[in-house]
């Protein structure tokens, strides 16, 4: 039984408690002089970084109510860095602000908590829609350059890096990160494909930090059909077991005892798995698991036979040298087949160019494009450390997909100046508004000015000076910048941010904050010895 409950008064200052806690954490970290963050990890170097999803993650509080809501913010961070790759700090920054002033209104009564989330939701909705009003999109390297920069923390070493990477893979972004062996840092093209399919069950995942699925030196079995059992591939995963190697599976479909299975022999050691559906349907699939498996040099088994599977050699799956799977993609970098299809690349590109296709025709069209061309970019990065590596590697991946966000969405003045001038827009609406009405768009309005004021707090600059100059100019694209301490042309200056990912900051931080402004009542689990593990079917050792 739980009988460790709190209430209303108690309960909301217990998780603003932990809330603030995982802020001061996080906030720290914000801007180009924002400081590291050194984190203890059992059995592995110290972790140095400022990346707010991963500092983020690393907070575990002592007091299980201060616990919990720091959990709830942690879903901000996360959620932003998943979504569109960074901003995760930006979302911790406004998911607290936004708690605690609404907070306080509360306290005033000027209305329920219902009345309030229902009118952030509204307000914020409004700043979203300016932010994507006074987007500029993306029409030249030098502006890649400049986001990824930015992204990095004003190192333009990265910036070019990135920018060179984008370049060379065009518009379908292909780029991902690994760990170098030396302690230099390099760009290289290697053969490599991108599917749109995530992994079947998020208890796949091996990299926590990043919500991904990274599989070195895998071998890949595709199906076009469904996969009902496991003993209907157990002669190919004994053969897999005894090598050592890690398995990717792609089907059209799985049944739930497979799935179940799976994933009890991941969770036991057994096996190094990851599993996904197949892309599209129909004719369509059929294409694409043929184009795939030309990339990965192997062939696609439309039925499970038992002797088809007894008769399969590990040398007919298809290989590369790393899968990373996250929750909506699969990317196979230096895929086993050297032959790059030019002439069906060449008749695709051609079929594109029809503007009467279907979106879902253009869909396809583009992901067999994307399989076909087949080249991902790879960053190698190396350093003197491992601390300083594990840095350098959060550091860039996020500039990688924050540049990889602006491409797609078009970009803003960064450094906080979008969402600060955004939120004062807001207040300049002219609309007939009540008393509760103005004051939530108050609060929307501060919320979004406290990442400015956050950058300008880790310099140790005056804020409210700073700030009330900045508000003195009406140009949007005016700001402060840190480093030189001066007002400027933030796009000019190449100080710019992703659209997007400001874009999901907000709303994932208002999402989290109204989960917690409802909260009247906390229930504690008492029990002591409850397994937190998972363990969804027993298997024996032979896997059946």
């Amino acid at each position: 039984m739980s009988d460790a409950i709190y209430f209303n008064a108690d309960a909301q200052t217990l998780l603003k408690e932990g809330v603030r806690k995982l802020f001061n954490a996080v906030a720290i970290t914000m801007g180009p002089r924002g400081k590291l963050v050194l984190i203890e990890k059992q059995n592995e170097p110290p972790h140095l970084t400022k990346d707010g999803a991963t500092v983020a993650k690393s907070v575990v509080l002592d007091n299980r109510v201060e616990n919990l809501g720091s959990s709830l913010l942690k879903q901000a961070s996360e959620n932003t860095a998943t979504i569109a790759g960074d901003g995760s700090t930006t979302s911790t920054v406004l998911a607290k602000e936004l708690y605690f002033r609404s907070a306080q209104a509360l306290h005033t009564g000027i209305g329920a908590p219902s009345e309030i989330c229902d009118l952030l939701n509204k307000k914020v909705e409004k700043v979203v829609n300016i932010l994507e009003e006074k987007s500029i999109k993306v029409s030249s390297n030098e502006e890649i350059k400049q986001v990824a920069t930015i992204s990095a923390n004003g190192d333009s070493y990265i910036g070019d890096l990135i920018s060179n990477a984008m370049d060379e893979v065009g518009t379908s972004g292909l780029v991902t990160v690994e760990k170098s062996k030396t302690t230099s840092t390099e760009l290289k093209l290697v053969r490599g494909v991108k599917i749109d399919r995530g992994y079947i069950s998020p208890y796949f995942i091996n990299d926590t930090e990043k919500s991904k699925t990274n599989l070195e030196d895998p071998l890949v079995l595709i199906l076009s059909c469904k996969l009902n059992s496991l003993t209907q591939i157990l002669p190919v995963l004994e053969k897999v077991h005894q090598t050592g190697k890690s398995l990717f599976i792609v089907a059209n479909d799985y049944d739930q005892e497979a799935i179940q299975a799976l994933i009890a022999n991941v969770s036991k050691g057994l096996l190094q798995i990851c599993a996904v559906r197949s892309p599209f349907y129909g004719e369509k699939r059929n294409q694409i698991l043929t184009d795939l498996a030309k990339a990965l040099d192997t062939k696609v088994i439309y039925d499970i036979d038992e002797k088809e599977m007894n008769d399969l050699l590990l040398s007919d799956l298809g290989e590369c040298k790393k899968i990373e799977t996250t929750n909506d993609s699969s990317l196979f970098v230096e895929c086993k087949s050297t032959n790059n299809s030019d002439d069906v690349s060449k008749s695709i590109e051609k079929k594109l160019e029809d503007k009467t296709i279907t979106k879902e025709e253009k869909a396809f069209l583009k992901q067999r494009l994307i399989i076909n061309k087949g080249v991902v970019a790879v960053l190698s990065i190396g350093a003197h450390t491992e601390s300083e590596l594990l840095e350098l590697v959060d550091r860039i991946d996020d500039a990688l997909h924050a540049t990889k966000a602006a491409v797609e969405s078009g970009f803003l003045p960064g450094g906080g100046i979008a969402l600060a001038r955004s939120g004062i827009e807001l207040l300049n609406c002219e609309e007939e508004e009540t008393l509760l009405s103005s004051t939530v768009s108050k609060i929307v309005a501060d919320a979004c000015m406290s990442p400015l004021k956050q950058i300008l707090q880790n310099a140790d600059l005056s804020v409210d000076y700073i700030v009330e100059m900045i508000k003195q100019v009406p140009d949007f694209t005016h700001g402060y910048d840190v480093r030189s301490e001066k007002y400027i042309d933030m796009i000019e200056q190449g100080i710019i941010d992703p659209q997007k990912v400001t874009a999901t900051a907000l709303k994932n931080a208002v999402s989290v904050c109204n989960s917690l402004l409802s909260v009247g009542c906390v229930v504690l689990d008492t029990q002591s010895n409850f397994d937190q593990g998972v363990q969804l079917v027993q298997l024996s050792d032979d896997m059946y």
